[in-house]
């Protein structure tokens, strides 16, 4: 089969990823071999190009990228049950092996994609939607009345944050860098937008909230915004970090006294520690996916062998919503 594999890292993303020819992997015990259709694009897939520690550690080079994808089952590992060759599904894959013309997936942690829903768009419900709710139902616990404040909404996570925390009951701000996105993020249920790069966000969300501050911030570019974010919460503000900032980190600064002094709360998450929780996720977000229309609107569809170019696409912001590689 083909697939899309890093050879070496590289901090500017100079090396290129290779499509290779390797072998179509076997299911192991509960495991789902899925054939591809689509795989989502996330920020996630730099990082671990770029070698950040956090994201490489116990990879071994020559090695396979994509973190989510939408398929059908080709085969079914031992002690596999509920599922058969031929269903449709889309999965988190904590592998990161979507890249490819197959792939595996954990079968407890596999949703079955609605016939309603296409596989581009199936390819990018789970990271931004399953990161979503880790931010602001596990760690938040945001709820009705709550104002939050989604740092760069016209992304995948960024717009999942937006529908969810308007369905939890929350009055709903984002930051974006231009018209269009702004447009875009009033459209999927934003209340208000500021422009980030015209106005002061953190004084301009505090006007937005009758000068209280955001509740919640969920933060996509800690890097950039971490020490400001402080200036736009009240006292017991949960502030949320779900990225650095495409290309960013790992390291930023920040006003330790700001916290202490707000008896604020910085929150941290990462996949790997939403893993364990996956299967009930999937059963909440199902209603939500069925009832609501909860959608992350697709951008661009790319073949897979031009995913250097999507890379290029996603170091420069210049999308709405998602990316999506079909092999």
């Amino acid at each position: 089969m083909r697939a899309m594999r890093i050879h070496a890292y590289s901090d500017t993303l100079g090396e290129p990823l290779r499509l290779d020819e390797v072998p179509v992997p076997e299911p192991g015990p509960g495991e789902l071999l899925v054939r591809v259709k689509a795989a989502g694009v996330n920020p996630i897939d730099l990082s671990i190009r770029r070698g950040l520690p956090n994201y490489v550690a116990g990879l071994r080079l020559p090695h396979l990228l994509g973190s989510e994808c939408a398929g059908e089952v080709a085969a079914l590992g031992k002690g596999v049950q509920g599922f058969k060759e031929g269903d449709r599904v889309f999965a988190y894959c904590p592998r990161r092996e979507a890249y490819a013309d197959y792939t595996l997936m954990e079968a407890r942690s596999a949703a079955r994609l609605p016939g309603s829903i296409s596989f581009s768009d199936g390819a990018a419900l789970p990271v931004a939607f399953q990161t979503a709710w880790h931010a602001l139902v596990l760690q938040a616990q945001a709820g009705p009345g709550e104002a939050v404040l989604v740092q760069g909404g016209a992304g995948g996570v960024g717009i999942a944050s937006i529908q969810l925390a308007r369905a939890l009951g929350c009055r709903v701000l984002t930051t974006v860098s231009s018209e269009e996105k702004a447009a875009f993020c009033r459209t999927h249920g934003a209340h208000e937008t500021i422009n980030y790069k015209k106005e002061d966000f953190a004084a301009r969300c505090r006007e937005l909230t009758g000068g209280r501050g955001a509740d919640v911030i969920v933060e996509l570019a800690a890097c950039d915004n971490l020490d400001k974010d402080l200036d736009a919460i009240p006292a017991g503000g949960r502030v949320v970090l779900v990225g650095m900032g495409t290309g960013k980190g790992p390291m930023t600064t920040f006003r330790v006294s700001g916290v202490m002094g707000k008896n604020a709360r910085v929150l941290g998450i990462a996949a790997r520690n939403l893993e364990p929780h996956i299967p009930e996720v999937n059963r909440r977000l199902d209603a939500l996916w069925e009832k609501s229309g909860f959608r992350v609107p697709v951008d661009q569809e790319m073949p897979l062998a031009k995913a250097n170019e999507c890379h290029e696409l996603l170091r420069s912001g210049r999308f709405l919503g998602k990316l999506v590689l079909v092999p």
